[in-house]
């Protein structure tokens, strides 16, 4: 009764057949205990079988406890978060909705459409090559900012944006509440900046004064330290691509942010070419006229550019091109519908402008980075008492976009 090579466990029946049985009969089964010679007794396999469930057990109530605590904690905070939420007002219960990231159209549609009125003029506050930017007032109380995309086709400018605002949280980039994408319609819906873009609190001559030069460095700052993010501390650097004063907003403090992600590009070790030019002319770099290498650079450039224009009040392509390489003083690259800075902002302001000449290089290599920003814009030390930084010279770069 060869019986070997089977899937077998358990006693083997006692009789005197088994008793007298070869020992090869039985090989290679699982855990046969008894009678047979060179088989393990019965009461030692049940023994280690016991040691075994208690093994088992040991590991699995600690666990079970485990568990236990996690849902019970688990539990209690949702509780809480609950009533608090209840307790709250709609304000908070409005902001939950925007925090799912792909929101069902037709309800928060409707809400959409309601506070900007179907979209319409009255209520749009900017409009860019992608999309239009609504106020949205919700009724409770919440204000967004919403950027309908203006073709359906338009799928590259509404995925590139999400996919950018996804993996960046920065308080200095406008913050992405959530999208929809409905068969009425496709919207992202940010952070409302109450102040607009940069380039509209610079053409307005009413509200100029505001915009002093102390708050100027503090939104050249701003922009820096956004930059550094994206091209320093994310997974993957990550390159805006259009970086003008049309795509920084400002918030009621003064606070700057970056916005309009469209055509941002995530840079992988083996893919930093784009097929198509795409920015704003005036802050192009100017190799993208014979490279379609993209690098964190071309931000750099366009870095430079937004700099010299925040502080002389406009756009300095005409200006620039006409004084390369050549030393223009301090005081002549200023906004002239402010009064001058005190000495102490002054060797400040010149700091920052003498760096941003430096990002106007004409070659890459020779630009900074926004690392490099960072740390010239938040050294210690105080003015030089013996220079006169407003009629010290800085030298412009030759080449312009």
């Amino acid at each position: 009764m060869d019986v070997s090579y089977n899937k077998l466990e358990g006693p083997v029946p006692r009789s005197v057949f088994f008793e007298d049985a070869q020992t090869e009969w039985f090989l290679h089964n699982n855990q046969l205990c008894g009678v047979v010679k060179g088989l393990p007794s019965c009461e030692i396999t049940s023994r280690e079988q016991h040691k075994n469930y208690q093994v088992v057990l040991l590991a699995i109530i600690p666990a079970t406890i485990a568990l236990v605590l996690i849902t019970t904690v688990v539990t209690i905070l949702r509780y809480k978060r609950k009533k608090y939420s209840t307790g709250s007002g709609n304000d908070l219960q409005q902001t939950k909705l925007f925090a799912i990231w792909n929101f069902d159209g037709q309800d928060l549609y409707k809400k959409i459409v309601d506070a900007t009125e179907n979209f319409g003029d009255s209520h749009c506050i900017g409009t860019g090559g992608s999309g239009s930017v609504y106020r949205a007032e919700l009724p409770s109380g919440e204000i967004f900012a919403v950027k309908k995309i203006h073709l359906m086709e338009d799928d590259e400018s509404f995925y590139h944006e999400i996919d950018a605002l996804i993996h960046i949280r920065h308080r200095n980039i406008v913050k992405l509440f959530g999208y929809c994408s409905a068969t009425q319609g496709r919207f992202l819906v940010y952070e409302y900046m109450d102040r607009g873009s940069l380039a509209e609190s610079l053409k307005n001559r009413e509200t100029i004064a505001e915009l002093d030069w102390i708050r100027r460095l503090n939104i050249i700052n701003d922009v820096s330290h956004a930059l550094s993010y994206m091209h320093h501390d994310c997974f993957s650097p990550i390159v805006h691509r259009d970086i003008s004063s049309n795509n920084i907003l400002l918030d009621l403090e003064f606070r700057a942010c970056i916005s309009d992600f469209g055509i941002a590009k995530i840079l992988s070790a083996d893919d930093s070419n784009c097929t198509r030019l795409a920015g704003t002319k005036g802050y192009l770099a100017p190799e993208l006229a014979y490279s379609t290498r993209v690098t964190e650079k071309c931000d750099v450039y366009s870095f430079g550019v937004l700099t010299l224009e925040l502080f002389m009040g406009h756009h300095p392509g005409d200006f620039l091109s006409s004084m390369a390489e050549k030393s223009t003083s301090l005081k002549d690259l200023l906004d002239i519908r402010i009064p001058l800075p005190a000495a102490e902002v002054a060797s400040k302001v010149f700091k920052v402008i003498t760096f941003a000449a430096r990002c106007i290089e004409p070659n890459p290599s020779r630009r900074p980075t926004m690392q490099q920003a960072i740390k010239v814009f938040t050294a210690a030390g105080g003015p030089d008492n013996h220079v006169d930084h407003l009629h010290t010279g800085i030298v412009i770069p030759a080449c312009w976009s």
